[in-house]
């Protein structure tokens, strides 16, 4: 599953919600570098080389195994899920950033 280019730190601690143009907004203020990172293959509605946000979210919504495989294709990678040709690579990003993450794309609509 192509779910997130390349996350590279900068998630700990913070909340997320869907900012205008379709990206991820930091509500601490500032736009995170895994933000644009992820924007590079993601957005919140549209495909672009990866799923969109919104499209994760309804493939998973309701599997109670959701954040648990949402992370592993942050933390290890993956590809042909979405069937797009795209291969995401592992990411640098913590297990924690990661579940927080997760829910994060879980929670929208």
């Amino acid at each position: 599953m192509v779910l997130v280019a390349a996350l590279a730190g900068g998630l700990s601690g913070s909340s997320f919600a869907a900012a205008p143009g379709g990206g991820i907004a930091n509500t601490g203020g500032a736009v995170s570098a895994s933000e644009q990172t992820c924007r590079a293959c993601h957005s919140i509605d549209t495909t672009k080389v990866g799923p969109s946000f919104q499209a994760i979210a309804e493939r998973y919504r309701g599997n109670s195994d959701a954040i648990a495989k949402l992370k592993k294709s942050m933390l290890e990678g993956s590809s042909g899920k979405w069937s797009t040709g795209a291969q995401m690579p592992p990411n640098a990003i913590s297990d924690a950033d990661a579940e927080r993450f997760a829910g994060w794309i879980l929670r929208l609509k």
